[in-house]
């Protein structure tokens, strides 16, 4: 068995970024996150809520046809820290997930970070599949943060966000 960790940074407000966002919108994409997974990673077809407190929610995630974990649904743990960070536990896989907003010097200087835990019992550790799923997951990882930043510019833009 291995399990394998990636994480990403990239900055919210980047040089020329336009529209930029505040922390409390940022957040507000992130609570949409949690309930919208689907919006935001390219797998997930549906989420439903299945419990909610200010710091806690419990979710189930169907994936696309393929794709996800076998059995294609898994529930969730979510660990919500307002307005900094939410942590995904998969208690179909045993998958972890951490996404963390960080500002910088200054109100505008934030910065996204996602790290993923994944186990995957039947890749030998060392093993060259164990190096080809690093490298695929470094990809995907790198391309969620990503996009979940240009979905929130892009909710900014369409007038979606509150804040």
């Amino acid at each position: 068995m291995v399990v394998l960790y990636q994480s990403q940074t990239y900055p919210i407000n980047p040089p020329n970024a336009s529209p930029v966002l505040t922390l409390s919108e940022i957040w507000e994409v992130m609570q949409v996150k949690c309930r919208k997974p689907q919006l935001f990673v390219a797998p997930m077809s549906t989420c439903e809520v299945l419990e909610e407190t200010d710091n806690f929610m419990k979710r189930s995630v169907t994936f696309k046809e393929g794709m996800g974990p076998p059995g294609g649904k898994v529930i969730e743990d979510l660990d919500i820290r307002a307005p900094w960070k939410v942590d995904f536990r998969n208690l179909v896989t045993g998958a972890f997930i951490n996404n963390t907003i960080s500002q910088g010097n200054h109100e505008t200087d934030l910065y996204l970070t996602f790290y993923f835990k994944w186990p995957f019992p039947t890749i030998k550790e060392g093993s060259e599949e164990a190096k080809e799923k690093s490298n695929q997951l470094w990809e995907q990882a790198r391309m969620t943060v990503r996009h979940t930043i240009d979905v929130a510019r892009e909710m900014k833009t369409k007038g979606e966000l509150k804040h």
